[in-house]
């Protein structure tokens, strides 16, 4: 009977810390990694041009501070290979040419997080701005190739190919739910809107964006 009150005495007093310290957000760090689903989206361009971009699934990684227990700020890292078909005119002859290729798009944001609730399981809204790296994997001229000695296999020759590519700028907007499954672990799901500037189109490219974030607190 003692032992039982005894237990029982103990998983109420560890309950009772862990809903006070899981409460406590300012002042504390976290990181983890995220996965991405995206949606697909086009930009029209001028004379015809177009640019269509694939959904994709990606990943990435993330760190936040917590400046108080509603207020964070978000470092956002993630990468994509989406599939593309790009519509330009040639300047030599005015026609149409299409691209089907994938591209390289690795993106880094700064984002402001604002948290509804005080409690472990919360709502939240999140907005961020950065600069979106886009490789079209589309060469811009013949190979450069090199050749060495390697200890191992003997003369060895390789070519590099220089392709095009940019930086944009980003942004993002998503409303999303976060639990913290424990004072060491959290889980947050999102849904928004991710867009690249494209100074050659009109428009922007402007896709969904499901995302799916775990991370450690500390």
């Amino acid at each position: 009977m003692i032992r039982t009150i005894v237990l029982i005495v103990l998983i109420g007093t560890s309950a009772a810390a862990w809903a006070q310290t899981s409460y406590q957000r300012a002042g504390t760090w976290e990181a983890g990694f995220v996965v991405l689903d995206t949606g697909s989206d086009t930009a029209n361009g001028e004379r015809g041009a177009s640019l269509g971009v694939e959904g994709d699934i990606g990943w990435g990684a993330w760190g936040a501070y917590n400046f108080t227990n509603r207020l964070a700020v978000n470092f956002d890292y993630t990468y994509l290979t989406p599939g593309y078909r790009a519509t330009y005119r040639l300047q030599n002859t005015g026609q149409l040419q299409t691209l089907e290729h994938v591209a390289d798009v690795a993106n880094l944001q700064v984002k402001g997080t604002f948290y509804f609730l005080d409690g472990p399981l919360t709502p939240y809204v999140e907005a961020g701005a950065g600069w979106a790296w886009v490789d079209s994997n589309v060469a811009t001229g013949p190979p450069t190739t090199g050749c060495w000695w390697d200890p191992w296999w003997g003369y060895i020759c390789s070519s590099h190919y220089d392709t095009y590519n940019d930086r944009k700028t980003s942004y993002s907007a998503a409303v999303g739910i976060r639990w913290d499954l424990s004072v060491d672990y959290t889980l947050r799901a999102d849904y928004g809107i991710f867009s690249v500037d494209t100074s050659a189109a009109s428009e922007s490219i402007d896709v969904t964006a499901l995302r799916v974030a775990f991370g450690w607190r500390f």
